[in-house]
């Protein structure tokens, strides 16, 4: 089989199951709790995916010292910024259920 036809057919799968899980959550009531742990495992695939690439790279690179005070200053920049921007309304910009009203700029 030719390498781009077998490409494609694996990225025809792939969609196929990001349509099927759609069709899915749109006809099934799916519990918030469920939703928060599918997320939650996703978020931290995510999270050891970059660690795997840019720690690892950043560690032969440089060594263990800039690469582990690099990231630690990275997830304080990342957490500090995170607090500042739900204490300014954005811990409410992707509530489900109900709708709560977004808060104006300026405040």
């Amino acid at each position: 089989m030719n390498d781009a036809v077998q490409a494609g057919l694996w990225g025809l799968l792939a969609g196929a199951a990001l349509l099927l899980g759609a069709v899915i959550g749109f006809g099934v009531r799916v519990p918030q709790k469920v939703i928060a742990t599918v997320m939650a495992f996703g978020a931290g695939v995510l999270l050891s995916a970059v660690s795997y690439e840019l720690v690892g790279e950043a560690y032969e690179q440089a060594g263990l010292a800039p690469a582990a005070i690099g990231t630690i200053i990275g997830a304080t920049a990342y957490t500090l910024g995170n607090l500042w921007l739900a204490r300014r309304g954005a811990r409410h910009r992707k509530r489900s259920g109900h709708h709560t009203a977004q808060p104006s700029w300026p405040p």
